[in-house]
């Protein structure tokens, strides 16, 4: 690594890394000194940089990330007095935490030499915004404690809100930047115990993002492998590429410590792409005597010009003046080379903006009539659908969850479930239990007639109304499962159709419970009733016949295929399927049968068409005229207000698309 030998003997460490700086690198004149930071740069700062403070104004930082200055240090750091140098304006100095939230500071450059203009916005803790006219720059710094103070909720406690200062004047560059609260290591007494985290979680908020180029504030006396600042900036910066170091309190350096300092200067320690910058403000010694800021400047010149060891910097590495116009020239380029991905990020957010205002609908009704006319609307909407869902007809609406087309196919899977219930406890006349029960049932009955005139019909009536008495259960369940799911879904469907009125919709929610009880007692005693009539044990001769034949030819196919098989077997004579005893129990069983063959295909039909009568018919019907009836009550309207939570939302959505309509007409003046 070479050395360049300089002239008060010092030899300086030659940077192995080259200047990020490209520009000409001039230190300010005398005769221009007295105007502080009168630099002129070219003319497409200002229009840039007044771009993203209008777009910052708008408050589209909240939704898309802005090229930004970023201020960071650990506690007593110097940043503010840094800030100080290059606004011209005295800002809260004191010991701990004297940055208690972050402070916008737009500096605009005034050509006029008289000019001085300054304007403080912020919201309080209460969200009431404050603007307020500063009269002179002298009272920035009171005014700068007294947002803060009313920003926080005590004496020593920090906020995420931003106060904006804005200062126009002939002694500032175009430049914005954001000074962030210095890194705390502990809490003191009237600060949260938790103060370290939260200012680091603010600082991340800020530096995390590639839109903002960081300005790392340090002493010249620490340890840069301790400086909290540049570990932070390091975590999300890896390579440097966004950071400008800036070394403050040089004056405060112990003898043969300028080595080391030199070293950082030069890039050689830790390395960053835009390098370091060295100043030196005037510090509360300074203050208290009256020291003006200009005449700091005069200072700061007459210290480094002089310095055995900072004398041999290149003009560019110190001074206030350098490192402004540094800044203005770094921020300048960061915004042109982020306007292309700024322009698409506002054009993509403004098309999802504009989805979820689709979504969202329209704004909720005002007048009575308006709430009134709303109200029946969603009422028909809503009767509409569950009439076709009842019909077994699909919606196919994207804003209703699919779950709702549903509701027929789910009454059918119970009404399945019922038809193999019913069969799977039909009698088995084949076991031979039932056959050996039948006959014994008959013999005890006997008494003094002929064998073969023994009751058969009695007791296949008892069998059938013991098969059928089986059934009531199922049946009452079937109902049960198809009212709960139909219920579950109508319920589904009324916060769909009501969403944007929470309390209206908490009343048609209430209409379908109401009816659901009424229709639960109404159904379960029609299918009760339907069983009772189930104890008669009829049939038209047509249609008992009718079965009783389909089963005595079954049983003579059944007996040709045992005698065929018989046959193939080798026997010699055909075996009989069944044979019927002298009592005939084979044709009571066959009798038993058919007759409960008639009956499972009659309740299978019935039992779901009073479902369906009660649940998809008469409970709609009811809740048609309920829900009519309580659209149209004045004392409903008070139920249609937006939900708040909704009301928010919209809200929200409606500010955003109207900053990202500004900040699009903006963005398209570049």
């Amino acid at each position: 690594m070479g050395r360049a030998k300089r002239k008060n003997g010092y030899s300086a460490p030659t940077a192995t890394t080259p200047s990020p700086d490209t520009e000409p690198k001039t230190i300010v004149s005398p005769a221009k000194r007295t105007k502080a930071l009168l630099l002129s740069f070219d003319a497409e700062v200002r229009p840039l940089i007044d771009l993203v403070d209008r777009l910052r104004g708008y408050g589209l930082d909240r939704d898309i990330n802005l090229p930004t200055v970023a201020v960071i240090g650990d506690q007593s750091a110097g940043k503010s007095s840094v800030l100080e140098a290059i606004s011209g304006v005295q800002l809260p100095r004191g010991t701990g935490i004297v940055t208690r939230c972050p402070l916008e500071m737009r500096m605009k450059h005034s050509e006029d030499e008289d000019t001085w203009e300054g304007k403080i916005m912020y919201k309080d803790k209460h969200d009431v915004p404050h603007k307020e006219v500063i009269l002179n720059r002298e009272s920035v710094g009171d005014l700068v404690r007294k947002a803060q103070k009313e920003m926080t909720d005590g004496a020593k406690g920090i906020s995420d809100e931003l106060i904006t200062l804005e200062v126009t004047s002939s002694d500032v560059p175009d430049l914005t930047v954001i000074d962030l609260p210095g890194i705390a290591r502990n809490a003191v007494e009237g600060q949260p115990f938790d103060i370290e985290a939260r200012i680091k979680n603010m600082i991340r908020r800020y530096i995390k993002r590639q839109e903002t180029i960081i300005l790392a504030v340090l002493q010249c006396n620490v340890d840069i492998a301790t400086c909290e600042a540049l570990k932070m900036a390091k975590e999300f910066d890896d390579e440097g590429g966004r950071t400008l170091g800036v070394l403050t309190k040089p004056d405060l350096l112990d003898k043969g410590a300028e080595t080391s300092v030199m070293r950082i200067l030069n890039n050689m320690e830790f390395t960053l792409s835009k390098g370091y910058i060295i100043v030196k403000c005037r510090g509360q010694e300074a203050v208290s005597e009256g020291q003006s800021l200009k005449q700091a400047l005069d200072v700061e010149e007459d210290f480094f010009r002089s310095h055995r060891h900072f004398s041999s910097l290149r003009p560019s590495q110190w001074g206030v003046p350098n490192l402004s116009s540094r800044l203005s020239r770094e921020l300048k380029r960061h915004i042109k080379k982020l306007l292309p991905e700024l322009k698409e990020d506002v054009r993509r957010k403004l098309l999802e903006t504009e989805r979820q205002l689709h979504e969202l609908g329209e704004d909720p009704p005002q007048t009575a009539s308006e709430k009134r006319q709303m109200a029946l609307m969603m009422v028909t909407e809503f009767m509409n659908i569950t009439i076709a869902l009842t019909k077994g007809q699909r919606c196919d609406d994207p804003k209703y969850p699919p779950t709702i087309n549903n509701l027929y196919s789910n009454a059918r899977r119970a009404f399945t479930c019922l038809y193999q219930t019913v069969v799977s406890r039909q009698p088995d006349t084949k076991k031979q239990s039932l056959r050996n029960e039948l006959q014994q049932r008959m013999e005890d009955s006997r008494g003094r007639e002929f064998c073969n005139f023994l009751g058969k019909f009695e007791l296949v009536e008892s069998y059938a109304r013991e098969y059928i008495a089986k059934l009531e259960q199922p049946a009452l369940q079937c109902f049960d499962d198809v009212h709960r799911s139909t219920m579950t879904i109508l319920k589904i469907l009324a916060e769909k159709c009501f969403e944007k009125f929470p309390d209206f919709a908490e009343r048609a929610k209430e209409v379908i419970m109401k009816t659901r009880k009424e229709t639960q007692e109404e159904c379960k005693e029609e299918i009760q009733r339907y069983f009772e009539m189930e104890n008669l044990v009829y049939s038209q001769d047509m249609t008992y016949g009718g079965e009783l034949r389909g089963e005595e030819e079954k049983k003579k196919e059944e007996e040709a295929e045992a005698a065929a098989r018989a046959a193939q077997s080798g026997y010699s004579q055909p075996v009989r399927v069944n044979d019927d005893d002298v009592n005939d129990v084979g044709k009571a069983l066959m009798s038993l049968r058919s007759y409960c063959q008639v009956a499972a295909r009659r309740l299978c039909d019935v039992i779901p068409m009073i479902i369906q009568q009660h649940v998809f018919r008469e409970q709609v019907k009811e809740m048609r005229i309920l829900l009519m009836d309580i659209a149209s009550d004045e004392k409903t309207m008070v139920h249609i207000q937006e939900d708040p939570d909704m009301a928010y939302v919209r809200n929200e959505c409606k500010s955003r698309h109207q900053r990202l309509i500004l900040a699009e007409e903006e963005l398209d003046t570049i």
